[in-house]
Order: structure tokens, then C-alpha cells, then sequence
């Protein structure tokens, strides 16, 4: 199966966007936070499908740790 490329639409709180960042930055290759409106929290996580789990799981460690991460939308493929 062919890798495709997803995008979470998330939540963050402000001032925890560039934990969240970093913490994926730590994880090379899994995904790539981009803030679109740093104002307002509102990120997107641009990933392949095949580090979706892994994905999920630092999103999960992340909620574990306090850090509230609306998940909005996931939007795949050439919509991105």
C-alpha cells in the first residue's frame, strides 16, 4: 500500500504550540506542526499515513501530560 499524506486541524493552547512543536520536531521524520492562526491555537499536524500511529500515540502522551488538543478535522490525500 502507498503511503498518503494527512493532515490533523488541531487545537492547542497558545502558549503550548511550540512544546507541541518541538516534541514532534524530537520525533524526525513522524510529522510537522504548522501554526496557522498561533492567536487562536489553531495548528495542523502534516503527516504520512505511515507514522499515523505514531502519530497518535505522541498526541495521546501529550493529552496525558495536561495539554488540551482539540482534534478538528483530518483531511487526506491531495486535499491537503
Amino acid at each position: 500500500m502507498t503511503a498518503s499524506p494527512l493532515c490533523y486541524s488541531l487545537t492547542i493552547p497558545r502558549e503550548d504550540i511550540c512544546y507541541v512543536s518541538w516534541t514532534f520536531d524530537a520525533y524526525e521524520g513522524v510529522g510537522l506542526l504548522r501554526t496557522d492562526d498561533a492567536r487562536n491555537g489553531a495548528v495542523s499536524l502534516l503527516f504520512s499515513s505511515d507514522y499515523r500511529d505514531e502519530a497518535e500515540r505522541i498526541l495521546d502522551a501529550l493529552v496525558a501530560e495536561g495539554i488540551t488538543i482539540g482534534r478538528v478535522a483530518l483531511t487526506e490525500g491531495d486535499a491537503i
